[in-house]
């Protein structure tokens, strides 16, 4: 996935941090478990996310124990594992959507990272194998997702429909996590709504490339290259996009990691567009307090 889910650690209590690096390092863990030591490449703060909200929605015994790094056996850590499937889930989705995701890459790049794409997914074969087998329909769902992606940008496709894949996809993992029908709603469309967000921020890290490559990108039909008018355009959308998916996620019920959340939700997305649209596109101006993009002054 793409790594914009991450919480904003000024405002995270110390022992609630311990506890997030604890899923990150145990995620990272059972993907070694899983699949061998080469798919802790795939490991991602998204899939982080996915574990901890599985977890919180469950009450499936969890232990946090100290062990070693799995990439640095000399860096100790602290290592949550659990019953149930939600780091085994969490991991198969890290694995086969960095596999199709590096297929895209292969399509859409030029030559070298076309090569490198290739080189790992030779690499990560044997692992994206494993887990396709293990869950069918994650795979599924991302072959799908991928395909009605690619025709999306292929056709030009507005925002909307742009996001609508990743969207939908995100939606269907979330409602997987509970057996109740009325939570599966909540969780689809919260899923949905963190989906679209994603695609959203990843849409709006590329914009300059995406323009200067000449490449798709469903921000640029409305304002052109006009960068200044266009991050305006965008943080508009994920702000719209960011109260849709919190108002679902006041709906769930929590049973852990709720400070986490919490943070991740309230504090880390809006901090993540801040420092995209603050850093990225208006450095001279990143002392205010707030987006420099907004202000309309000269």
């Amino acid at each position: 996935m793409f790594g914009y889910l991450q919480p904003f650690r000024d405002e995270l209590k110390m022992k609630d941090n311990t506890l997030y690096k604890s899923v990150y390092c145990g995620l990272c863990r059972s993907l070694r478990r899983d699949y061998g030591i080469k798919s802790s490449l795939t490991l991602s703060y998204d899939c982080t996310v996915l574990a901890m909200l599985y977890l919180s929605l469950h009450d499936t015994p969890c232990n946090v124990t100290k062990g070693r790094c799995t990439v640095n056996p000399l860096k100790k850590c602290m290592l949550c594992s659990c019953d149930g499937e939600a780091l085994s889930f969490s991991g198969a989705v890290s694995v086969i959507m960095s596999w199709h995701k590096l297929k895209d890459t292969m399509n859409d790049s030029g030559f070298i990272k076309k090569a490198a794409a290739a080189v790992l997914r030779v690499f990560l074969k044997g692992n994206y194998r494993r887990a396709r087998k293990k869950y069918p329909l994650i795979d599924e769902y991302t072959s799908e997702m991928m395909e009605q992606q690619n025709d999306a940008e292929r056709n030009g496709a507005g925002i909307d429909r742009a996001a609508d894949p990743t969207a939908k996809l995100i939606s269907r993992l979330c409602e997987s996590f509970s057996p109740d029908a009325a939570e599966k709603k909540t969780l689809a469309v919260f899923g949905y709504y963190v989906g679209r967000w994603i695609y959203l921020m990843d849409a709006c890290d590329d914009l300059e490339k995406d323009i200067r490559k000449k490449n798709f990108n469903p921000f640029i039909a409305k304002h052109g290259e006009d960068i200044r008018e266009t991050m305006k355009y965008c943080n508009e959308v994920l702000n719209m996009t960011a109260a849709q998916l919190i108002m679902a996620y006041e709906l769930l019920e929590l049973h852990r990691f709720k400070a986490i959340l919490d943070n991740i939700i309230y504090n880390g997305i809006p901090m993540q567009q801040k420092k995209l649209i603050r850093d990225r596109y208006d450095k001279r101006n990143k002392h205010r307090d707030y987006y420099p993009a907004l202000d309309n002054s000269e």
